[in-house]
């Protein structure tokens, strides 16, 4: 019995280190275990979300933004790194951004590609764009609402600061750190389970596109900081998603393919770093 009590305190132990493992070396060497019910951790999770809506930066701040894209793990689309002037109301749910004119700006594109398609029709936009903006929208992430698909437990640092983990077997794996304020600090999660979008489109009965893939994998990592006003700010985030089985079928109005892709698979990073 008692060595059966050695092995099964080990499990624990080991189990333990292995969820967070995610958190830095100097954190946990200073988290204690806080002993908090689950709808007093979910109430926590409230306040945090909501002093990212109340307490956010109206402010313009330059950032610097980095896209690589490429198809089937070999063609490279994309590979860009430019200068932005961005204001961000998460309240309202928008990002303003424009191009900055900046030594370093650079864009290198596939045309051969990318020239296939027309306006919307191109898998451009939700390889740059939709990265930063569903990324950014930090309180409408799904762990900071979708609470009865996810557990929860917390821990506090001895600098004063709490970190709460999450998982769900059906949405993401994390963490995210805040203050005594509810300032976020700090948020990592990685997607669990692969799920499907169907962005297809008709009109008047007819189809004019009809557009779905899968995404198999989200890593993200955000960095939030406050100026000297003491409102939250994204200092950088740090976004890897992968699009698998990528389809797209566009109609002209007699119901004839103009363009058609099969199973395209897509790799797609962003840096987006506060300068």
């Amino acid at each position: 019995m008692k060595k059966n009590i050695i092995i099964l305190f080990a499990f624990l132990c080991f189990n333990t280190w292995n969820v967070q493992a995610q958190i830095e070396d100097t954190d946990l060497e200073e988290m204690v275990i806080d002993k908090l019910s689950r709808a007093g951790i979910i109430d926590i999770i409230k306040k945090v979300r909501n002093q990212m809506y109340n307490n956010y930066s109206y402010d313009n701040y330059q950032y610097f933004v980095s896209h690589q894209a490429a198809m089937n793990d070999s063609t490279e689309l994309l590979k860009s790194a430019l200068m932005y002037d961005v204001s961000i109301n998460l309240k309202n749910k928008k990002i303003n951004k424009s191009v900055l004119n900046h030594p370093k700006n650079v864009v290198s594109m596939d045309t051969v590609f990318f020239d296939r398609y027309s306006g919307n029709d191109s898998p451009m936009y939700w390889l740059t764009e939709v990265v930063i903006r569903k990324y950014v929208n930090i309180p409408e992430l799904d762990f900071f609402n979708n609470f009865k698909d996810y557990s929860f437990s917390r821990s506090r640092t001895k600098s004063g600061d709490y970190i709460i983990e999450f998982y769900s077997e059906q949405f993401y794996e994390g963490f995210f750190q805040y203050d005594t304020n509810f300032n976020l600090k700090r948020l990592e999660f990685t997607l669990i389970k692969p799920y499907v979008i169907d962005h297809s489109q008709s009109k008047n009965g007819k189809f004019m596109f009809e557009k779905n893939w899968i995404y198999t994998k989200e890593k993200v990592a955000i960095t939030v900081k406050t100026n000297a006003e003491g409102k939250n700010y994204v200092d950088e985030l740090k976004a890897t998603e992968e699009i698998k089985d990528y389809n797209f079928t566009r109609f002209d109005s007699q119901g004839g393919v103009v363009i058609k892709d099969i199973d395209l698979d897509f790799k797609s990073d962003l840096i987006f770093k506060k300068m």
